[in-house]
């Protein structure tokens, strides 16, 4: 099995170009999407899908909620703290492969420092990860400005994006990408 992953954290106007170093500006997960795919064919297997409260911003900025859809009323009503999320992903991944288009997992480890309540910590340790970004944008350049979610569309195997910057739609656009490539004669990974 292989676990493609991406996530939704907490952003602001102008925030990415600056790095998320203005006052108060965590990237604290606030969507955790996942899919469990077979390593021979990446067909689908399984989902994940979870909202998380974040716990230094816990307003979402109007920024963040017009981006990704994701309502203040969406994670007051369904976010769980980040570590029960993070344990419940950690048993989705069960130690397999964990891929995303970008370096997701580096805001993972951000986000253990910045909402585990001092004393608690994982059920699991973090399971092997690769960041597939500079594999993609080498064998399909047309992708190398582009967000997980318009892979896809960039690669030319959709006519229009279907909902960008939602954790598990992102995925479905990867793991798509991911089968064109394999399609084209390209290996994913040796595991």
């Amino acid at each position: 099995m292989i676990i493609v992953f991406d996530l939704e954290f907490t952003t602001w106007a102008g925030a990415q170009d600056r790095g998320w170093s203005g006052p108060g500006e965590f990237r604290e997960i606030v969507q955790i999407g996942a899919l469990r795919l077979d390593s021979s064919t990446l067909a689908v297997e399984g989902e994940f899908d979870r909202l998380v409260r974040p716990a230094r911003n816990p307003n979402l900025s109007p920024y963040f909620e017009q981006l990704t859809g994701i309502s203040q009323a969406d994670v007051d009503t369904n976010g769980v703290p980040f570590l029960t999320a993070l344990d419940e992903f950690l048993d989705f991944c069960d130690n397999n492969y964990v891929l995303s288009y970008g370096n997701d997992m580096v805001v993972v480890g951000e986000n253990l420092v910045l909402q585990i309540p001092e004393g608690h910590a994982p059920k699991h340790g973090l399971p092997p990860f690769i960041n597939i970004r500079p594999y993609v944008n080498r064998l399909l350049p047309a992708t190398r400005n582009e967000s997980a979610g318009r892979l896809s569309f960039a690669a030319g195997l959709a006519t229009t994006v279907d909902r960008e910057h939602n954790a598990l739609a992102d995925c479905y656009s990867i793991a798509e990408t991911l089968r064109h490539l394999r399609k084209l004669g390209h290996q994913l990974l040796e595991v």
